[in-house]
């Protein structure tokens, strides 16, 4: 058995080139130096106490036998499920230049460079297929700031957490237990793989990560937290278990009374006996949001400065908003969840005491759905043409013994079944059978030959076509609404800012089908045609946008109708309620989802 040795970290160094870090301890008995690599992310100082065991290593926190691991660093197998595709992913601590390297260029795709204050730790979601980039997301830890408004609303009561405890949540409380909090600063998905739930698999892989391998001035934390306005929208903190608690206050009520005052002591600010720089981030945000407000100027002119940020906050424009945007700051919702179960116990506790409830609401109005069922009876579709007169065509003519008098073609007939409302319907079958043609007739678009089709009165039909529109994106689907249009982006996997003010010339394939699918749910129908389903996307993309499909379907209550030849890649996904296979003229088939299936495995 291996013995375990108390050791004091003398020095740390940053390894050329990235990821890791040389850490150099000396043994407490033996006095010998000794040096590991570890990833840069592992939470540990110069001056921490450790516990060497072998290949095992951590810091020794303040806790009662609290103990946070440096080694083994953090890796982990998770699994992302589409339908019946299964992708095996692996989040773990950055170890290799390859991880960093894509790291780093999410991270300046998404944040431009933009640093974190304080401690941090990353942990990237690897991939191993044909199809994606081995890096296809990554989540950051970091320490809490300083001041939050709800966290000082929630905590502050008689609290015990593990053997800390206080009676109330005050300035000299949170300086001294600040370090009970992490907090979760980014989290980034590969634009093509949104929707998938990897931003919901990153959560609760940071939350393993926060217990077993977090620390912060010696203290291991009992509470994660997440602060981004992004939450409004993209629910994944709060799918993966985490709790609103409420809303920070942005700065826009003191921002000009703070910078005023920096101002009058510019002096002191600039030697740093204002605003030195702390811990825990909030001051280093503030001393970069200051500078920021002096950047705005091009002359440096303090004065001139601080007066064009008041007019911004008293009349706002969209010319101030680019401006101010790395100033000011606005309220956003904030998330917990407890890392320990004294801390689970006290935050369901707290809910119910302080009646917090949070919901996210659909932000547009849903049309009604249908009552009755689409009926065909006896249907029948067949085309005639006069064909012109020429030396080949009359050539045809003899040589098939057809006649271009009378040139007729039976796309189909005797079609005779309904599709119930609310349900999804799969129209399938070889090219050439009538799967474009039927959704023609229920759009009007022609005429049939013979039979009916009774469509319901309240029946609003919409099919699934491009946008011409040059517009951003959040203006073609916000109709005025931001909200709006951000949760039809989100609700097809579009959720990032920079896709948002995209036009629909700009995406790619993928995301192109994406925004013609929210473009298809933010019209008033209830009726859903789309026509090559998914025919010129790769299989993971099919699998995503059919998913999402069905999900918006059955929020929407909406009757769908689906036309596709290869429906293999999506059928798992879109799982539809019911499916049609044409086989030609007279000959058709239906089927459940089950007995389809059944169906193919006998082909």
């Amino acid at each position: 058995m291996t013995k375990s040795h108390t050791a004091e970290v003398i020095k740390i160094t940053y390894s050329k080139p990235p990821p890791m870090k040389s850490l150099v301890y000396l043994l407490e008995d033996s006095k010998e130096e000794k040096k590991i690599n570890i990833p840069r992310s592992a939470c540990v100082k110069k001056g921490d106490i450790i516990e060497v065991n072998g290949d095992n290593v951590f810091v020794i926190c303040k806790s009662t036998d609290g103990k946070a691991q440096i080694l083994p660093y953090y890796s982990e197998m998770d699994k992302v499920h589409l339908g019946d595709l299964i992708i095996p992913v692996r989040i773990k601590e950055i170890t290799e230049p390859d991880e960093f390297e894509a790291f780093c260029n999410l991270q300046f795709h998404h944040y431009r460079g933009k640093a974190l204050f304080g401690r941090h730790a990353p942990l990237v979601v690897c991939i191993s297929h044909p199809l994606l980039p081995s890096v296809v997301g990554y989540i950051e830890l970091t320490t809490p700031f300083l001041v939050s408004k709800p966290r000082h609303y929630f905590f502050d009561t008689t609290c015990k957490l593990n053997g800390t405890s206080w009676n109330q949540w005050n300035q000299a409380t949170s300086r001294k237990y600040i370090s009970l909090f992490v907090r979760i600063a980014r989290c980034v998905v590969h634009p093509e793989l949104q929707g998938t739930g990897i931003g919901q698999i990153l959560v609760k892989h940071s939350i393993q990560f926060a217990q077993r391998h977090w620390q912060s001035g010696g203290y291991q934390p009992y509470v994660l937290e997440i602060c981004a306005d992004m939450l409004r929208y993209v629910p994944f903190a709060e799918n993966a278990g985490m709790k609103y608690i409420g809303e920070t206050e942005g700065n826009r009520h003191r921002i000009v009374k703070d910078f005023d005052y920096l101002i009058k002591n510019i002096s002191r600010y600039e030697k740093k006996d204002i605003l030195p720089g702390d811990s825990c981030g909030i001051v280093d945000a503030k001393r970069s949001q200051f500078q920021a407000l002096i950047n705005t100027n091009s002359s440096g002119n303090y004065d001139e400065a601080i007066t064009d940020l008041k007019k911004q906050i008293l009349r706002p424009t969209l010319k101030g908003d680019a401006k101010f945007k790395t100033v000011i700051s606005y309220p956003k919702p904030v998330y917990i969840k407890g890392l320990h179960p004294d801390a689970d116990e006290f935050i369901q506790k707290r809910l119910i005491d302080l009646n917090i409830s949070h919901s996210n609401k659909t932000n547009y109005k849903l049309k009604e759905p249908i009552a009755t069922p689409i009926v065909f009876k006896k249907v029948e579709v067949n085309f005639s043409k006069q064909v012109p007169r020429t030396k080949l065509t009359n050539q045809v003519e003899r040589a098939f013994g057809t006649s271009l008098d009378t040139f007729e073609h039976t796309i189909f007939q005797s079609l005779d079944f309904s599709i119930d409302p609310e349900s999804i319907c799969l129209i399938t079958g070889i090219s050439g059978t009538g799967k474009s043609t039927l959704l023609k007739l229920l759009n009007n678009e022609i005429q049939m030959t013979k039979g009916k089709i009774l469509i319901p009165d309240e029946a609003e039909i919409t099919t699934l076509s491009p946008i011409g529109s040059k517009k951003p994106l959040i203006d073609v689907l916000g109709k005025g609404n931001m909200n709006r249009g951000i949760e039809l982006m989100n609700s097809v996997g579009l959720s990032e800012a920079y896709l948002y003010v995209k036009s629909f010339q700009e995406l790619s394939t993928g995301q192109k089908y994406r925004a013609m699918l929210a473009f298809l749910f933010s019209k008033d129908s209830n009726v859903w045609l789309l026509d090559e389903f998914c025919e010129s996307l790769d299989p993971i993309t099919s699998k995503l946008v059919s998913k999402k499909l069905w999900t918006t379907a059955k929020k929407h209550r909406s009757t769908v109708i689906v036309c596709s030849t290869d429906y293999q890649q999506f059928l798992d996904t879109l799982c539809p309620d019911q499916i049609i296979l044409l086989q030609g003229m007279t000959s058709y088939r239906i089927f459940t989802l089950e007995e389809f299936q059944e169906f193919n495995s006998n082909i």
